[in-house]
């Protein structure tokens, strides 16, 4: 017992609990997958699906669509990847990442219209029904007496 009292170095110890926290000066770089949160409707005419993208640009997302399948792809670098080489980062915690999520879609989706926007961070898709297959009313008129 007194031999380890006498290998006790409490400066190892703050610097165990330092590398610990802080890592050799910088944090280790996250690549995570990024869970996609939508929302799906359906209006009359069309289904409007909204993704939260924070911190995407247009050219960071690839949008799919297919006969009733719809693809959203993005990706994320770091905040500090492609920046100053030099700089030395002491904490991060925005790491890269990337999602991919596919959606089943209902038949009848006219796929040459399909629009996409990104406005704040929110990706908006409009996916308009084909005419033939939206919903119509029939009018009934009186049978001739």
């Amino acid at each position: 017992m007194f031999a380890q009292m006498l290998s006790y170095d409490p400066y190892r110890e703050l610097n165990d609990l330092s590398r610990r926290l802080f890592g050799n000066g910088e944090t280790r770089r996250v690549q995570a997958t990024y869970a996609l949160a939508l929302d799906i409707r359906e209006e009359e005419e069309r289904f409007v699906v909204e993704a939260d993208v924070p911190g995407l640009a247009p050219s960071d997302l690839e949008i799919a669509v297919a006969p009733e399948r719809l693809t959203i792809k993005g990706a994320r670098k770091g905040a500090t990847e492609g920046k100053d080489a030099n700089a030395k980062a002491l904490h991060r915690e925005r790491g890269s990442y990337s999602f991919e999520r596919t959606l089943a879609l209902p038949r009848g989706i006219d796929l040459e219209a399909v629009e996409a926007k990104l406005d704040a961070g929110v990706l908006t898709l409009i996916l308009p029904k084909r005419a033939a297959d939206r919903p119509r009313t029939i009018p009934v008129t009186a049978a001739s007496a």
